[in-house]
């Protein structure tokens, strides 16, 4: 009797489950939800020791493109969706890190990367895309961190850069920004800071301007100048990314220790608080242990639930395996859905929708090493 009426159970639970028309489910506290995609390799034998990976329209035909620095050059971007690849410079930068952005106010995607250098692009590449591009000098100085953002609200695109304090540089303990005055000429900026690596600016606080944040630490843009606020002891060297993760409107942060291989440390999201100054940030620990080689944290919606999910890769350095992992965000940050997208690497991974499908996919290669191809990940999710 016992036994029928536990195999009735199980029948009622399955049919209540075949019903179900939601995207996840759960039993004991573990997703059924899964998240596919496709892997696919644009480049076996592009630049060597790819360091920097940009993505943005360069031709303006509506995709995104792909542009890829090696570390001693050349510069080339991959035009969407054939993948074919043109020059834009020989190097001459000194970076790991760039951004495309309109610098000079033509309506077309330049390209700035460390060194300090922006490539202006010389248009109509839709009809010629191997046209010559215009190299222009901001400074002479090496970065790890490059951002772009409008920091005064002139409508010119700044430049905001931070070196690192690792592999003997120390360098890390200032952040510089070179104001756009106008076609070729900056004002520089020097802010104090933690030593280590990471940046991002973005309005964290919603107050209409630019704010700038790094591994534990965020810069305040306000009428009396640039104040400091710490959110979190962390790990000096950090990766980090910025987003709603909890669906309170407002921007939580993610942060990953991206130096030194053989350290381990932890990665965690942060909440903010309603009032940025007088509360503290909570941690939400994602992963309680990991090496520091995570030099890689982007954030996107995946699958379509207009949730931001997150994505991290281990740089080749690391003990093997070395992952590229999706992370799905199942309850507003409360519960998280691994995905394995690989065990080979990857660095400076960026999330972009590259099919135009309305969910987001994922760039990455490895900075050095036997496995440097240029790897897309493609959410075969539709919204």
């Amino acid at each position: 009797m016992k036994q029928a009426l536990s195999i009735l159970l199980i029948i009622s639970w399955l049919i209540l489950a075949c019903n179900d028309g939601s995207k996840s489910k759960q039993v004991n506290g573990l997703s059924l939800q899964t998240v596919a995609f496709d892997h696919i390799v644009i480049d076996t034998n592009g630049v060597v020791n790819p360091w920097a990976k940009i993505c943005s329209d360069i031709d303006g035909n509506g995709t995104t493109d792909i542009i890829v620095g090696g570390q001693r050059g050349p510069l080339i971007w991959y035009r969407n969706p054939d993948w074919q690849k043109f020059d834009i410079a020989a190097g001459g930068y000194d970076t790991v890190d760039g951004e495309a952005g309109d610098m000079d106010g033509d309506g077309d995607m330049d390209v700035v990367m460390g060194g300090l250098f922006w490539y202006e692009n010389p248009g109509q590449l839709s009809e010629n895309p191997e046209k010559s591009w215009n190299v222009h000098r901001i400074a002479d100085h090496p970065t790890h961190d490059v951002e772009l953002a409008d920091i005064n609200g002139d409508g010119r695109l700044d430049v905001i850069t931070r070196n690192q304090s690792d592999f003997g540089t120390k360098k890390g303990n200032t952040i510089h920004l070179w104001t756009n005055l106008a076609v070729g000429a900056w004002d520089e900026k020097i802010l104090e800071c933690n030593h280590g690596e990471g940046l991002r600016v973005i309005d964290l606080d919603a107050d209409g301007d630019m704010d700038i944040i790094g591994g534990g630490f965020w810069l305040e843009n306000s009428a009396e100048g640039w104040i400091k606020h710490d959110f979190a002891n962390w790990h000096a060297s950090a990766n980090l990314a910025v987003a709603d993760l909890n669906n309170d409107n407002r921007m939580d942060i993610i942060l990953t220790p991206s130096e030194l291989a053989g350290q381990y440390y932890r990665i965690s999201w942060f909440e903010q608080p309603s009032d940025l100054v007088s509360q503290d940030w909570t941690e939400h620990p994602l992963v309680d242990s990991i090496e520091c080689v995570i030099h890689g944290v982007d954030l996107g919606d995946f699958n379509g639930d207009k949730i931001a999910d997150m994505t991290y890769s281990e740089m080749h350095q690391g003990v093997d395996p070395d992952e590229v992992v999706v992370l799905i965000n199942l309850d507003h940050g409360k519960k998280w859905n691994k995905i394995l997208l690989s065990e080979k690497g990857s660095h400076s991974i960026q999330v972009e929708d590259f099919n135009s499908d309305g969910v987001a996919d994922i760039l990455g290669a490895n900075w050095s090493g036997e496995d440097q191809s240029i790897n897309l990940w493609i959410s075969k999710n539709q919204k």
